[in-house]
């Protein structure tokens, strides 16, 4: 009971960010967290010469069928329309083997959480089968 109590007073602390659940085991996570405006941000310790090939192939799977993919690569963004929303995707190095992605999403003029958060999950998933493999 102490232990459930302890955790529920430690709970307020973690508003407004993820506990890297989805990161413990894999050492390649470094941090996730949700910013305001429901932007899902994620630091990974893999180079982004992998990373973003990664992001651009994981939202292609995402992306509606009939609608176009807009890439830029300097600075590295991928724009696509998921599930009606129009989705937003950067890739930023911090160092090498240290990337930043962050995501977010839109729908009818507001922030669509749900759906950052499925295309952040999707990205980190498939970082992981890399993570895996090496």
């Amino acid at each position: 009971m102490k232990r459930l109590l302890t955790l529920l007073a430690l709970a307020p602390l973690c508003t407004g960010c993820l506990a890297a659940a989805a990161g413990v085991g894999a050492g390649y996570i470094v941090s996730q967290q949700v910013l305001p405006g429901y932007v899902h941000v994620s630091e990974v310790m893999i180079d982004v010469d992998y990373v973003w090939p990664s992001v651009k192939e994981t939202v292609s799977f995402y992306q509606e069928p009939g609608s176009d993919m807009a890439v830029q690569e300097s600075p590295r963004q991928v724009e696509a329309r998921v599930d009606g929303a129009k989705v937003l995707v950067e890739v930023e190095v911090i160092d090498i083997d240290h990337t930043l992605i962050r995501v977010q999403a839109e729908k009818y003029l507001t922030r669509d959480e749900a759906t950052a958060s499925r295309v952040m999950r999707a990205i980190v998933d498939r970082l992981n089968e890399y993570e895996d493999q090496y």
